[in-house]
């Protein structure tokens, strides 16, 4: 929002925030924020007083000053990319794309969506656009968001308005080893796994589906050329990604149970399920720790057999060796010199 303290009428706006922000605010306390006398203080609280906005004064140097219930705030001054930047962290947390409801089981009149709506009502016609690009660009988060949020706005919604027009984007991405690349992508849609937002897509670079976090692109230029995209669910398009993503070892398990019952027991950016008939199914996952995938995938009541990699079979091994250690009852002897040290 720009300084609006530079002079008298942005002032006096000012003191309508620090009066909507602080009510009870005093004389000195506002006098002190706006860097004028507490006599052009009293001065500024007449002229919006005559200007019709309710500003009770209290008495004496140490009177609050506060605003009567029921005076609402005019639209805010936000610019497109803080716009874009509150949009995108309260559909994230709870609101949902026009016309659908809340994704996650939240309440369709919780906090985030009814201030997401009071948002929409607001805002100017030159920012609303964006806005609305990034509302139907977003598949709202299936799990909690944990903590994201530092992705550039400007990229988010420029992203956005890429998939909600069809039109081919020029991205600069940074890999996980901090290699830069340039690729032209087809955005299919956002979404959120797991607190992070993602981009999924056609790459041009690789001639295939490939997923990037947003975080790591740092410039989006759109391309007057469209593209017809396919009829996908984006969410779970990132979530396979994820899950097949990690390059050191690619991962298949067999696992004696259809897969209606299986599917529920493995998140989904931890593997893909698959039926392989009525009684089997197909994990497909990828890691780079075999031992610590060991014991990510073990929770289940299900019978499994590796298919691959060899190196997992090992890898079981080696936490069945430690767990049947840890289960064995002390010998008499080892316990007597436990107990002697």
């Amino acid at each position: 929002m720009p300084d609006l303290t530079g002079n008298p009428a942005g002032r006096v706006l000012t003191l309508l925030e620090r009066l909507q922000e602080r009510p009870g605010s005093t004389a000195p306390q506002l006098a002190a924020d706006l860097g004028v006398s507490e006599r052009t203080v009293r001065r500024y609280v007449a002229t919006l007083q005559e200007l019709g906005i309710p500003v009770e004064a209290g008495r004496g140097r140490y009177g609050g000053h506060r605003l009567l219930p029921g005076f609402r705030m005019p639209p805010l001054m936000l610019s497109s990319d803080e716009a874009v930047a509150i949009t995108l962290a309260l559909a994230l947390t709870g609101g949902a794309s026009p016309g659908e409801p809340a994704h996650g089981g939240a309440d369709a009149s919780g906090p985030a969506q009814t201030a997401l709506a009071k948002l929409r009502r607001v805002l100017p016609s030159s920012v609303s656009g964006r806005v609305e690009d990034v509302l139907r660009a977003v598949a709202p988060p299936r799990d909690p968001v944990r903590g994201s949020g530092t992705a550039d706005p400007g990229p988010v919604a420029d992203l956005a308005t890429g998939v909600v027009e069809r039109r081919r984007c020029r991205v600069r991405h940074r890999g996980s080893d901090g290699t830069t690349t340039v690729r032209e992508l087809n955005p299919y849609g956002l979404a959120v796994v797991w607190g992070t937002l993602y981009v999924h897509g056609w790459c041009h670079l690789r001639q295939a589906r490939r997923t990037f976090r947003v975080d790591r692109i740092d410039r989006v230029e759109l391309s007057t050329r469209t593209f017809r995209a396919p009829v996908i669910d984006v969410a779970a398009a990132v979530e396979r990604s994820l899950a097949l993503a990690r390059p050191e070892w690619s991962v298949s398990l067999l696992l004696d149970g259809p897969v209606g019952r299986v599917e529920p027991w493995f998140p989904r950016f931890l593997g893909v399920c698959e039926a392989v008939d009525d009684t089997t199914t197909r994990l497909l996952s990828s890691t780079s720790n075999l031992d610590y995938f060991v014991l990510r995938i073990s929770d289940h009541p299900f019978a499994m057999t590796v298919e691959r990699p060899a190196e997992l079979r090992a890898a079981f091994g080696r936490a069945a060796a430690r767990f049947g250690a840890a289960a064995a009852e002390p010998s008499v002897t080892g316990e007597r010199d436990r107990l002697a040290r």
